[in-house]
């Protein structure tokens, strides 16, 4: 089983001692990203270096914490236990995971958690820590466009996930239309955010589940990670479009587990029933879009070692 997440680090410029400030891409080129993950447009290397595969092997059905691995520092992945591809890739298990207190999986309100790795990853060209928001910052805008990108299937009913990393553009869609009649139908939170287009076609999918949904910081050229993506109905389907975990609305929570102050998360400046939650295989009507993403510990933890699961 495939999931994935995000690595997230403070929005903030460091201070001496530091290890740098979040939303450094040294790689990325994200030029014509307005793809689709059905479908899919493949990333280019370091696109996105925050990005994280979680996979779970099983033995014989049965499934244990110290099962989940995490990858980083890949485009690609490969199945079935193989080795880790690329010279760049770091490997990590899960040794706790914490789910929101009020996490209700019927209809998927409060669906984040925290993750805990057994030891720090390090950054470099392949890998990097994504952003948050501020808690200052203004709720994003309705039609403003933001990237989603995963390892998810890239048609309803694929047979397999992508194996190379997938992007695509998509555009907020206000909650008072996400909720009407046509749409969810008053299915979605005040914590959610809704992102797609009316038409379909462009969407996470099953498999998508838990990672970024990224929008550009209003006075940087920085991206960050706004939302979590969670559910829908189907993939890709007419006025159904992927519904996120907003993150904003969960910075108190995320500290309260880990520690630190979000009051500090200031972006690096500019220098130069039918409708019940699900996204599962058969058209996102069956099962919950798995999910996962990701941030690094800001104080009081040692660096790189938390990872909230945000799923």
């Amino acid at each position: 089983m495939h999931k994935w997440g995000t690595l997230v680090g403070e929005h903030m410029r460091r201070n001496v001692g530091d290890t740098g400030p979040c939303g450094l891409r040294p790689w990325a080129n994200i030029e014509d990203v307005n793809s689709r993950i059905l479908g899919g447009k493949d990333t280019r290397l370091g696109a996105w270096p925050w990005m994280v595969s979680m996979q779970l092997v099983t033995h014989n059905g049965q499934r244990d914490l110290s099962q989940w691995h995490l990858v980083v520092g890949v485009r690609e992945v490969q199945r079935a236990g193989a080795s880790i591809p690329g010279p760049f890739a770091q490997e990590r298990r899960a040794v706790h995971i914490l789910l929101h207190e009020q996490y209700n999986s019927w209809n998927e309100n409060n669906d984040i958690a925290l993750v805990e790795m057994n030891e720090p990853v390090y950054c470099g060209y392949m890998v990097q820590t994504a952003c948050l928001p501020r808690p200052s910052d203004a709720p994003v805008r309705d039609s403003e466009p933001c990237i989603i990108a995963g390892w998810g299937y890239k048609e309803e009913n694929a047979l397999q996930p992508a194996a190379i990393l997938q992007e695509a553009e998509v555009k907020i869609i206000s909650l008072e239309t996400c909720n009407g009649t046509e749409w969810y139908h008053g299915f979605i939170h005040s914590s959610n955010l809704c992102a797609g287009y009316p038409e379909g076609k462009i969407d996470t999918c099953q498999g998508d589940s838990g990672g970024p949904l990224m929008c550009k910081d209003k006075n940087s050229d920085t991206f960050v990670v706004t939302g979590i993506t969670s559910w829908g109905t189907g993939c890709g389907r007419v006025k159904r479009p992927g519904v996120y975990t907003s993150t904003g609305s969960f910075l108190e929570w995320i500290v309260s587990k880990i520690g630190g102050d979000p009051t500090l998360n200031t972006p690096p400046p500019i220098e130069n029933s039918i409708l019940k939650p699900r996204r599962g295989r058969l058209g996102r009507g069956v099962a919950p879009k798995s999910r996962t993403s990701f941030i690094r510990a800001k104080q009081d933890i040692p660096k790189g070692k938390w990872g909230p699961f945000l799923l």
